[in-house]
Formats: C-alpha cells, sequence, structure tokens
C-alpha cells in the first residue's frame, strides 16, 4: 500500500510540474528569416554531396517521393522520427 501511495503521489507531482512548464517561445522576424534562409545551407550542401551520403540523408528523414505521370509532379514527404531531431512530443488532457 505504501508502495503504491508513493507511486501516486510521484505521478502527481509529475503531472503538477507539467503543468507548469512555460509557453513555446515565439520565433522573431529575423529568427524567421535566419532559419528560412539556412535551408539554402542545406539544399547547396545536398545538391554537391555524394550520392551515398544523400542517399543516407534521405533514409534519415525517411523522405519519400511519388511521382504522378498525370500531372507530371512529383510529391515530397519526409516523416523524420522525433526522438532522432530532437522534438519533444507531449500529450495534453486525459489519457
Amino acid at each position: 500500500m505504501a508502495e503504491v501511495n508513493a507511486q501516486r503521489a510521484a505521478a502527481l507531482a509529475r503531472r503538477e510540474k507539467a503543468g507548469r512548464e512555460p509557453a513555446p517561445r515565439r520565433l522573431a522576424e529575423d529568427d524567421i528569416r535566419r532559419l528560412v534562409g539556412s535551408f539554402d545551407d542545406i539544399r547547396n550542401t545536398l545538391r554537391d554531396a555524394d550520392s551515398k551520403d544523400k542517399n543516407n540523408v534521405y533514409r534519415e528523414l525517411r523522405l519519400a517521393l511519388t511521382y504522378d505521370p498525370g500531372q507530371n509532379k512529383i510529391s515530397v514527404e519526409a516523416k523524420p522520427d522525433a526522438d532522432y531531431c530532437g522534438v519533444t512530443l507531449r500529450v495534453r488532457g486525459g489519457t
């Protein structure tokens, strides 16, 4: 019984702490410009990279390209692993 009460108290403390997390920081216009501008660096680096290196980057991004011959278009979808990319995902509300 004491162990269950200790686990419950720890869970309640974690929930309370999670509820006090600060709101995400808003990006300033300069931050956004700098971020978008860095895409050019990434594009240029990939353009000049060895094809085996490109393949590794695309695989890590879980990149999928789908060609639609009727519209002569290529759709690109990336599903990078959130843990690998350092993204923190949270569940809000009851679970």
